[in-house]
């Protein structure tokens, strides 16, 4: 069976940066199988290319090669990696591109990208895709071993991640992400939504987009409503997000990456221990 490697970029495809890449790898293993996540992701934007990392690993093959390259400090003191993890590998440069997929899969082995025999002579300085992590990632599928690739690693780059905040009125989430239809992904789990509602009790929450707007519907699908009415809903991300059937919510609210939903129960009182707690100061 060959090795399955798939490239994340923000290199986008007028250029022939991701076809060079791609070139790298067939010269060194012709016989790896090359999916493109994307290469749309926007120019520099880390946040982004963790978030649409992690949203996609979970489909492929236990061993995959995971290339992601979203590098503005490509040629700096930051370090290119190589990682593996409980599932897959991963490689890239080490600016909290990882940071997501670090959550779920457990870091087995990370070095850092520093034994030139498996690179490209020459390497560029401001082409790390092509010189190391491409030639890296076709070592990696020949079956070379981690360790043989660099120097051992013990900490490496997160993000700072926004965090929910729950109590027995509601959550506070945060815009991660808002993909192409314009819908407004954020940082709210299925799991995490459906254990406020087995603790708290509640019955049926709504979401509050924009603060004294009409509460939206939790939905099950994009249909369940009008075209061109609002509504929530877990995508296929698993994650809660506000749409509009057949618009772009995002536009519509005005929304951007890092401000809050809020996710309200339909009880307006709370009971009177939890009454009184509020009321403290």
């Amino acid at each position: 069976m060959s090795a399955c490697i798939t490239l994340l970029t923000d290199f986008g495809t007028e250029d022939t940066y991701v076809g060079v890449m791609k070139g790298v790898i067939a010269s060194l293993c012709a016989d790896a199988t090359v999916i493109d996540l994307t290469h749309e992701v926007p120019p520099q934007d880390i946040a982004t290319g963790a978030f649409l990392l992690d949203a996609s690993v979970d489909y492929f093959p236990e061993g995959t090669i995971h290339v992601a390259v979203v590098d503005p400090g490509v040629g700096t003191s930051r370090k290119p990696v190589a990682l593996r993890t409980s599932r897959a590998f991963f490689v890239g440069p080490d600016n909290g591109l990882f940071t997501l997929v670090l959550q779920r899969q457990k870091l087995l082995q990370a070095v850092c990208l520093d034994n030139p025999q498996y690179h490209l002579p020459n390497p560029s300085a401001t082409f790390h895709g092509r010189d190391l992590f491409a030639p890296v990632a076709a070592h990696l599928a020949r079956g070379v071993p981690l360790e043989e690739l660099g120097t051992p690693l013990t900490r490496l780059q997160r993000l700072p991640l926004p965090r929910i905040r729950v109590d027995w009125l509601g959550i506070r989430a945060t815009v991660v992400h808002i993909d192409r239809f314009g819908n407004v992904i954020t940082n709210l789990t299925r799991a995490d939504y459906e254990a406020w509602r087995v603790r708290w009790d509640v019955k049926e929450p709504a979401v509050e987009v924009v603060s004294g707007t009409d509460l939206l519907p939790i939905c099950r699908t994009y249909g369940e409503v009008p075209r061109g009415q609002a509504l929530a809903l877990f995508g296929s991300s698993q994650r809660l997000e506000v749409a509009i059937n057949g618009g772009n919510a995002a536009q519509v609210f005005h929304l951007q990456r890092g401000e809050t939903i809020r996710i309200l129960r339909s009880e307006s009182t709370p009971p009177p221990r939890v009454q009184r707690k509020l009321n403290l100061g």
